[in-house]
């Protein structure tokens, strides 16, 4: 029987979601509150208290999950939403697991908060986005993360934007070669790309460029949003089944136009739809993340 695990959602407590504007301009989070609360725009932003997520993944048979942190740009923020996840963790240690997230230029604190994170049971670091938390990957800062994520034996998530997204979208321009350069500067590093890496893994057909990204995972996060299902068979068949790990997102609207609902059961269908092998489903599905993150 397939094991499904989620790698990648996102979870805040009612204090945030009742008012997610105010909540966020309180905490001068400016890019957060633009994208779950666009003023006079409507939002694909989906909210779930913790009893709300583990209904919903046991209906579509969800056997755990990873929570990310937002990109923040503040560490105070940071060690706010690490400590819901903390307390989650804690509460349904076989359910829900977390990454930790920081801001990089944060020097000691950020570090120190970290690894109370790693020490409390989370299990890796991000959701990080440069370009919104104001760090580059050649920073010293970032470099002593990677220190700590390599020690600890534990992965980073990057957020990663497909450089040709057409129409309005609340993301930032992320430069490809950005991952290639950070994937060759730590090769003894584990890094979790999102949302199919931005269409790296197409680049991948260049040997010169495959023998670089060994240590890199692409995640499907938000992949209805993005691309169609057929992006499933095609990046098995051009890299194999064992770096991609099954994300959605949640509890991001992933079909706006049919539902306003946060669901896991309408994307896990598509990808049953997909053409994949039994076995190509099973590790992209939960086997690949229970490797990676040793969950068992």
């Amino acid at each position: 029987m397939t094991r499904i695990l989620d790698c990648h959602i996102h979870a805040y407590p009612p204090e945030v979601f009742h008012n997610p504007r105010a909540w966020g301009e309180a905490h001068n989070e400016p890019w957060f509150t633009h994208c779950v609360a666009p003023v006079g725009k409507p939002t694909i932003q989906a909210w779930a208290d913790t009893d709300t997520l583990l209904r919903d993944m046991d209906r579509a048979g969800v056997e755990k999950v990873v929570m990310l942190g937002w990109y923040w740009e503040h560490q105070e923020t940071c060690e706010i939403q690490n400590q819901w996840f903390m307390d989650w963790h804690r509460e349904h240690p076989d359910r829900i697991h977390a990454f930790a997230t920081v801001k990089p230029s944060s020097g000691q604190r950020g570090l120190d908060n970290v690894n109370r994170c790693l020490d409390a049971g989370l299990c890796g670091l991000g959701e990080l986005l440069p370009q919104a938390q104001g760090f580059s990957f050649q920073d010293d800062d970032f470099a002593k993360l990677v220190e700590v994520a390599v020690a600890a034996d534990v992965p980073f998530n990057l957020h990663v934007t497909d450089p040709l997204i057409i129409g309005e979208a609340s993301t930032i321009p992320t430069p490809l070669g950005d991952y290639l350069q950070l994937a060759m500067d730590y090769p003894e590093a584990t890094f979790i790309l999102a949302h199919w890496g931005g269409g790296i893994p197409f680049f991948e057909n260049n040997p010169r460029v495959k023998k670089h990204l060994k240590n890199v995972y692409y995640d499907t996060a938000a992949s209805p949003l993005l691309y169609d299902k057929e992006i499933f068979r095609h990046v098995t068949s051009m890299i194999g089944p064992d770096r991609i790990l099954f994300g959605t997102d949640y509890p991001i609207m992933l079909h706006p136009r049919d539902s306003k609902d946060a669901d896991f059961a309408r994307m896990i269908q598509e990808i049953r739809d997909a053409g994949l092998t039994a076995d190509e489903f099973d590790a992209i599905m939960g086997g690949n993340l229970l490797k990676l993150l040793k969950l068992d």
